[in-house]
């Protein structure tokens, strides 16, 4: 069985095309241990060769190189645009398709072969594709480079629905050439990539953090009125009714930030319709406090104190707290916190938040004036092996001409040290412009949040209160005026 899915992409062809090709990923594990022994031992035998091309085999091209695709993509647009008229390379540069297969169904030669043959049938006529079959998963799977602009006539490609349903439909009839299982009765759109992805390595998603608030609101809810109510508090936004005041046939939330509705029935295969929730909320017999406290016993470390503890301030004190409210470090073992959409949608980059606490941590910075003064050193210093490279590359020109082969070498050398030291200034460079959009609204929610627990400490209950509470009865405290 194999899933299919493309999308355009903008910005540079090159990065998408090497990133398809990348050795690392479309090569068996297998090839690259043999060959290493090859190198070890210092011999040059014509299996090591075959070895190297092996270890290339599952990358083709269809009317381009693989060494110029980037280049021959973007000279097709050019050409096209002096013919036309018209500007061809702006705007959506590519498309990047993927067909993956079930773990265990092909192997990396077929699932290859196959991936070549949809190619060729789908637009080995008109466009230029670079096919890409990446081994370094459990399950094999192909990649699409597709140049938008036809070879043929100048045409754009834009992956109308028509053309997705071409994509499958080819796919599919070259699985069951092969033998390969498919899916009889696809239910149509599948889960996005990324998505599907981040669930299977447990990592959280919107989808998955809205159904962790609605499983909050079903419990601490009697009545469906109360549920919306509480979703409404948490600051969702409900679509459920039609201008006339009629149900809607596919009832839906916005999350608070979010930019579209998520449709209830669509955030999970069961559980999460309307219908589903009504019947969960049905047994409910008591209320649960949709966010429980904190238990108060700290957690006992046991470490040997030998530097004193020096406390964050600034960017690193905003990141660290940051963290801490999103349960990322605990101080006190808590199940839940009351923490907003998005902050919780962080915790889908934490990969990125860690990244930037150890880099703001291991550089000292801790002000934004100290990041800025940190940047304006890194571009100064950027600048200087920019002027110092292409001085470089002249030198190489002259040494070309001259045909000193030793020399040119070495200055090839010395380019290639500094284009590496250059591509990590501009990381950093870029962690910094990263650390200085996001620290703003990192702060923005922490003091939203200190101001939402300020006030839930002034609403706490007098001592008596809880005796004039009904002792007896289902805990449906007035349903039907609830309604």
């Amino acid at each position: 069985m194999a899933v299919t899915s493309m999308w355009p992409i903008k910005g540079r062809v090159d990065k998408v095309i090497n990133y398809a090709r990348n050795p690392e990923k479309t090569t068996e594990k297998v090839y690259q241990d043999l060959s290493g022994l090859h190198a070890i031992n210092g011999v040059v035998e014509y299996a090591a060769d075959d070895m190297k091309t092996e270890k290339r085999a599952y990358v083709t091209c269809l009317n381009c190189s693989e060494e110029n695709a980037a280049q021959q993509f973007m000279e097709t647009k050019r050409l096209w645009s002096q013919i036309t008229g018209m500007d061809k390379t702006s705007g959506r540069v590519c498309y990047h398709g993927y067909q993956s297969f079930l773990e265990g169904e092909v192997t990396a030669e077929t699932a290859h072969e196959i991936g070549v043959a949809l190619a060729a049938r789908l637009w080995g006529n008109e466009y230029e594709v670079v096919v890409a079959t990446h081994c370094n998963t459990n399950h094999y799977h192909n990649h699409f480079i597709l140049n938008n602009v036809s070879l043929i006539d100048g045409h754009k490609f834009f992956n109308s629905p028509l053309d997705y349903q071409a994509m499958r439909r080819e796919s599919d009839r070259l699985c069951l050439e092969h033998r390969i299982s498919i899916i009889e009765e696809p239910t149509g759109r599948g889960q996005n990539y990324q998505e599907y992805m981040a669930e299977k390595n447990g990592k959280p998603t919107n989808r998955s953090l809205i159904r962790s608030d609605i499983d909050r609101a079903v419990k601490a809810s009697v009545t469906e009125r109360e549920f919306y109510r509480i979703l409404e508090e948490m600051g969702y936004e409900l679509k459920l009714y039609t201008e006339n005041g009629r149900m809607l046939k596919y009832p839906a939330l916005r999350p608070p930030g979010a930019k579209g509705f998520f449709r209830f029935h669509k955030l999970s295969e069961s559980g999460y319709s309307l219908e589903e929730i009504r019947d969960r909320i049905a047994v409910n017999y008591h209320r649960k406090n949709p966010f429980p406290d904190e238990e108060t016993e700290k957690v006992k470390e046991y470490r040997q104190q030998t530097q004193p503890h020096i406390r964050p301030t600034g960017l690193r004190a905003v990141y660290i707290r940051y963290c801490y409210e999103l349960n990322i470090i605990r101080k006190y073992p808590a199940s839940e916190k009351r923490v907003s959409f998005f902050m919780r949608e962080d915790l889908q980059r934490l990969e990125k938040l860690d990244e930037q606490i150890r880099f703001l941590a291991d550089n000292g910075i801790e002000t934004i004036d100290d990041l800025t003064l940190f940047r304006k050193e890194k571009r100064e210093k950027l600048d200087t092996l920019i002027d110092l490279r292409q001085k470089l590359r002249n030198e190489l020109k002259c040494a070309i001409r001259a045909e000193n082969a030793e020399k040119a070498a070495q200055i090839k050398e010395k380019i290639a040290e500094i284009s590496g030291e250059m591509r990590e200034i501009r990381k950093e460079v870029t962690l910094c412009d990263r650390i200085e959009e996001r620290s703003a609204p990192m702060a923005e929610e922490l003091k939203k949040l200190s101001n939402e627990q300020t006030k839930d400490e002034g609403k706490e209950e007098r001592p008596n209160e809880q005796l004039f509470r009904r002792r007896s009865g289902t805990g449906r405290e007035d349903d039907a005026g609830r309604y």
